[in-house]
């Protein structure tokens, strides 16, 4: 299927103009911007936009009340949406895209033979390169360190918050870990980049079981604004399921302690995307 040679109709200016106000909204990779052209998309008539960088690129359908969304690369042409929203703002939109989307394009791009390209261990250190730069023109200090485990790396910088974040990559694997260590307040002010858009309505119940500690009352109080939450059988909470970044938080050394706005947290992130990363830069540097 190729772009649509003839000027938009009004429906499809629609489209087109909801996927350059996403594409605003998506971090540059090594420069290159997003583009958008109008597009004929497998699965509907209405017309479509087409967001490309590189050889990635975004299906986007613009329904009244809703908007579809797939992946694309060379050798895949979607037949139906990947991603459904009942939104149709461009920042809501953006954030299911980085959260959601990418992430799984980068990873399949990742599984695809290398080809003549560099070796997956310099694509790794270019990616937390890209992080860092983004980082540091935050004005924060970075570090690479080799990852605790084989064939990984991590990128280490600390904010005026007393947060101290470590990005690692495992493998040709494109797609992050994230710890993130500091005090509770500033820690739970870092998740919510993470996390699914709060519901507009009172939030559904989120915690499974009962939840004790008081470090761990509070970050399941949090957490259950925007996801699902657990304590498991270690102590910690478990949160996040099905698409997107999940996490562990850690119990507190003294589950009895009282839980100040400075207390010291840590958590761990999985499946977090290096455009997630790149886009919250300004916000990951407070």
């Amino acid at each position: 299927m190729t772009a649509l040679d003839v000027s938009p109709a009004p429906a499809a200016t629609l489209a087109v103009t909801l996927a350059r106000q996403v594409a605003e909204l998506l971090p540059r990779r090594a420069g290159e911007p997003w583009t958008v052209e109008p597009y004929a998309a497998w699965w509907t008539t209405k017309p479509a936009a087409r967001l490309a960088q590189g050889d990635r690129a975004l299906i986007l359908v613009a329904h009244p009340w809703r908007t579809e969304l797939a992946w694309q690369l060379p050798d895949r042409e979607p037949y139906e949406p990947d991603l459904r929203l009942e939104r149709i703002s461009a920042a809501p939109i953006a954030r299911e895209v980085l959260r959601l989307l990418l992430p799984v394009v980068d990873d399949e791009r990742a599984a695809r033979p290398a080809g003549k390209g560099a070796p997956r261990s310099l694509e790794r250190l270019r990616l937390l390169d890209e992080i860092g730069h983004a980082m540091r023109l935050q004005g924060m200090a970075t570090y690479n360190r080799v990852g605790l485990l084989r064939d990984s790396s991590t990128l280490v910088w600390g904010t005026p918050a007393g947060l101290r974040y470590s990005v690692t990559l495992h493998g040709s694997n494109p797609v992050a870990d994230v710890q993130i260590q500091g005090p509770v307040r500033a820690l739970e002010r870092a998740l919510g980049q993470f996390l699914p858009e709060p519901p507009a309505q009172s939030p559904r119940e989120y915690v499974r079981g009962r939840v004790t500690g008081r470090l761990q009352r509070r970050l399941a109080a949090y957490l259950t604004q925007f996801t699902d939450a657990e304590q498991i059988d270690e102590g910690g909470l478990s949160f996040g399921s099905g698409k997107g970044p999940y996490g562990y938080a850690a119990p507190a050394a003294d589950p009895a302690a009282r839980i100040r706005d400075t207390s010291l947290a840590a958590v761990d992130l999985h499946g977090v995307g290096v455009d997630l990363l790149l886009s919250r830069a300004a916000d990951l540097a407070r």
